[in-house]
């Protein structure tokens, strides 16, 4: 079985290769930019027909940042300013208006702006544009079950209702399935992108794993999450999550905050946040013993069972299953199988734990209510994120393998989206 051995000069060009991946800030703008273009013009005017959401209005606080605003706004601004609010009008040919209100010109092409300042205030302005659309039903970031679509304040909702019309206030509704397709479903560019952000999210896990970071008997594990941390924020660009690194030693289970020693799985959990896409991956490594030139075949076997599982997942994949159906397959097939399991995937994109269905939760391993019933489509992305459980003859116990592969999901297969992990890397 290929084991592999991260040797200094290994190390040090995955360094190179990960500087060399990152990108200029001004090019990292344009691209985002123009997915940006690209995501309005397609993705959107696609999703208010699907779901008959003939107007969307988003309105941004600054400070106070709707998730939904903040994925809208172009490179060149960073908040509402104050107030912003953004209206989007489904029109009878399936076009969709792009307006709005407020006066920052960094807001064209994107947007056409429809204030006039001289003439009225920004809730009047709003007012007016509904008047004139006359929409069935007005969708707003309001939901009882998901953040990311529960953006508008309490108080902004209620100024709404003031400034529309009587008879229009009854179409205000929640558009959190507007939203939530809004942030899950992703372009052809993007996808084209995705493998490269988490092959820099191989890479850096790599290189933690390794003894260019990883000094046995010296190295705690906080200090190779602080490593993580600084090396990223070198970068110039950041963590997805606070990363965690732990070991499970033979007759200790898991560990934190421990020094690093022979004998000893570490497990990495991490992800970065990089031209607007976030990662989430778990890889593990072995710390070789004086004399050991492998992990022991016990550990190289409970890998190789953690790989069926990935495969059994990718199996039971598919377009209009809800995440509860893949959740349920999954565990059934497993255990037909004699693998022990646990399965706690989730939708990965603008946000690490992003909109879309929930795979079974780790701490409720069972159908997931409102989040485990929305169902797979074409064109996501997910962290295939599990562990199962083997005993190790080497050590007489059992023990947890952790592992998560980012994957995408696209033309009704899964696609993983760096090279999964298959043999632990090892550190001498």
């Amino acid at each position: 079985m290929k084991i592999f051995q991260i040797r200094a000069g290994e190390s040090a060009l995955n360094e190179m290769n990960v500087r060399n991946n990152i990108l200029p800030l001004q090019v990292r703008d344009q691209m985002q930019d123009q997915w940006l273009q690209r995501r309005l013009a397609t993705i959107l005017p696609a999703i208010m027909a699907k779901h008959q959401m003939d107007m969307w209005v988003i309105i941004g606080r600054e400070y106070q940042e709707d998730p939904i605003m903040e994925t809208l706004f172009p490179a060149a601004i960073d908040s509402s300013r104050r107030l912003t609010i953004i209206v989007f009008a489904l029109n009878e040919d399936q076009t969709v208006d792009r307006l709005v209100i407020h006066t920052n010109p960094d807001f064209e092409p994107f947007y056409r702006s429809v204030w006039e300042p001289a003439k009225e205030d920004q809730w009047g302005c709003l007012a007016r544009i509904v008047s004139e659309k006359k929409p069935k039903h007005i969708g707003v970031n309001v939901s009882d079950h998901y953040s990311f679509c529960d953006g508008l304040t309490h108080s902004y909702f209620t100024k709404l209702l003031e400034v529309l019309e009587v008879g229009q206030a009854p179409a205000v509704m929640s558009a959190e399935r507007v939203a939530l397709d809004w942030l899950q479903l992703r372009t052809n560019e993007e996808l084209i992108a995705y493998p490269t952000i988490a092959e820099i999210t191989r890479n850096f896990a790599q290189e933690a794993l390794s003894n260019q970071v990883i000094h046995p008997g010296i190295t705690r594990t906080t200090d190779v999450v602080r490593w993580i941390r600084q090396r990223v924020n070198d970068l110039g660009i950041r963590t997805s999550f606070y990363p965690t690194v732990d070991v499970i030693r033979k007759g200790c289970g898991k560990l934190e905050d421990v020094i690093i020693v022979p004998g000893d799985v570490i497990h990495l959990d991490f992800g970065i946040h990089y031209l607007g896409l976030a990662t989430d991956t778990q890889q593990l490594a072995y710390v070789l013993k004086m004399n050991e030139h492998d992990a022991p075949v016990g550990l190289q076997n409970a890998m190789q069972t953690a790989n069926r599982l990935e495969d059994i997942m990718c199996e039971n994949f598919q377009e209009g299953k809800t995440g509860n159906e893949i959740f349920t397959a999954c565990i059934k097939q497993a255990e037909a199988e004699g693998i022990k399991a646990m399965i706690y995937s989730h939708p990965i994109g603008t946000h690490c734990h992003a909109a879309g269905p929930l795979i079974g939760l780790y701490d409720k391993q069972e159908a997931i209510p409102v989040k485990g019933e929305l169902t797979i489509q074409n064109n996501t992305c997910y962290a295939m994120e599990f562990n199962i459980r083997q005993y190790i003859p080497e050590w007489s116990e059992e023990i947890p393998i952790y592992l998560e592969e980012p994957i995408a999901f696209e033309d009704g297969k899964v696609h993983f989206l760096a090279k999964r992990q298959t043999d632990f890397y090892l550190i001498r």
